[in-house]
C-alpha cells in the first residue's frame, strides 16, 4: 500500500483543522478543503476548495471523488453528521477515513461510557461496520489533552488570571499533546497506510502531572497571587451526570465535567506514556525544553 497523495479535509478552518491543513501542505499533500456553501473563509491558494451540502449525499460524494484519504477535524456541534461523510467516502472509493476522534483513548471502557463521547463511539462503530467488505480503511487518532489549546482557552488553568483547578491531588500523570504534534501524527498516519489501517493510534506529546505543569508556569509568573482549588474527579463526574439529568440541553454545563475527568482522572487511562504509537509513526516525545516553550509563549 503506497502513501496517499490526495486528502479531503473537513473542518479545515477550525482550531485543529487549520494546523492539520498546514502540516498536510508542508508534507506536499494535495488538499481539498470541504466547506459549507455560505463559508467566507479564505484558504491558501494551493488548497482546493469544495463547497458542499453536508446533508446531501450526492454533494459529498462528488467532493470526495478521487481522494485517497478523508480527514475530519470537525468540532462537536458539526460532527453530528459524520455518518453521511463516511458513507460518501466509501461510495467514492476513498482509501482511508479519519473520523474526528482526537481526545481520550476510545479503547478504554470508562471513556466509552462517558456521555460526552457518545457520538464519537457511535461514529466509530458505524465506521467499522461500514468499511467491512470495502476498499476503505479507517484510523482513529487520539491524543488525550491539547496542551496549547487548553492553555489558550483557560481549560484547567488560567495562566493570565493565575487560577488553577487541581484534580485528585494533582499527581496523576496525563498525556498532553499540542495541536502541532497531533497534526504531525495525522501526516504520519497517511504516510504509513499499511501499519495504521483499521486501528486506534495513540499520540503522546508529553507525560506531565498538573502539579508539574503548575510548577513550570509559576517559573515565569511567580507563585504569588495564585488561586488554587482542589477537586475530586469522582465528585466532578457526579456533577456532570446531575447537570445532564436536569439540563440536557446545557451541553457546556455537563460536557466540561466529563472532559475534565477523561483527561485528569487516572481511571480514564489518559496517560499514554508507556502505550503509544509515536515510534511507529517516527515521532519523538517532546523534550522538557519544548514543553516549557509551549508554556513560556503563553505567559
Amino acid at each position: 500500500m503506497t502513501a496517499y497523495k490526495t486528502v479531503a479535509l473537513a473542518g479545515a478552518s477550525g482550531s485543529l483543522g487549520a494546523v492539520v491543513l498546514k502540516a498536510l501542505l508542508d508534507a506536499n499533500f494535495t488538499v481539498t478543503a470541504l466547506t459549507r456553501a455560505d463559508s467566507t473563509h479564505t484558504f491558501p491558494s494551493s488548497v482546493k476548495v469544495a463547497k458542499v451540502d453536508y446533508d446531501d449525499a450526492t454533494s459529498l460524494a462528488s467532493a470526495l471523488q478521487g481522494q485517497d484519504a478523508f480527514v475530519s477535524t470537525l468540532g462537536y456541534a458539526a460532527m453530528q453528521g459524520q455518518e453521511k461523510l463516511i458513507d460518501a467516502a466509501i461510495a467514492s472509493g476513498v482509501k482511508r477515513v479519519l473520523p474526528s476522534e482526537f481526545g481520550a483513548n476510545p479503547e478504554v471502557s470508562a471513556v466509552r461510557q462517558l456521555p460526552v463521547f457518545a457520538h464519537k463511539v457511535q461514529v466509530e462503530h458505524y465506521t467499522k461496520e461500514k468499511v467491512k467488505g470495502t476498499s476503505t480503511t479507517y484510523t482513529l487518532v487520539c491524543n488525550n489533552e491539547f496542551l496549547d489549546w487548553d492553555l489558550d482557552h483557560n481549560f484547567g488553568v488560567d495562566v493570565k488570571g493565575k487560577k488553577m483547578e487541581i484534580f485528585d491531588g494533582g499527581n496523576v500523570t496525563f498525556t498532553a499533546t499540542p495541536m502541532g504534534f497531533v497534526a504531525k501524527g495525522v501526516v504520519a498516519v497517511l504516510q504509513r497506510p499499511d501499519v495504521t489501517a483499521n486501528r486506534v493510534i495513540r499520540l503522546h506529546g508529553t507525560g506531565i502531572t498538573q502539579n508539574e505543569l503548575l510548577d513550570m508556569i509559576q517559573r515565569y509568573t511567580g507563585k504569588e497571587g495564585w488561586e488554587i482549588s482542589h477537586t475530586d474527579t469522582a465528585e466532578r463526574e457526579k456533577q456532570g451526570y446531575e447537570i445532564l439529568s436536569k439540563e440536557p440541553t446545557n451541553f457546556i454545563g455537563w460536557a466540561i465535567p466529563f472532559l475534565q475527568c477523561s483527561i485528569w482522572a487516572e481511571r480514564f487511562g489518559g496517560d499514554f506514556s508507556s502505550n503509544n504509537d509515536n515510534q511507529l509513526l517516527g515521532l519523538k516525545e517532546m523534550t522538557s525544553a519544548e514543553v516549557e516553550e509551549v508554556i513560556r509563549s503563553r505567559v
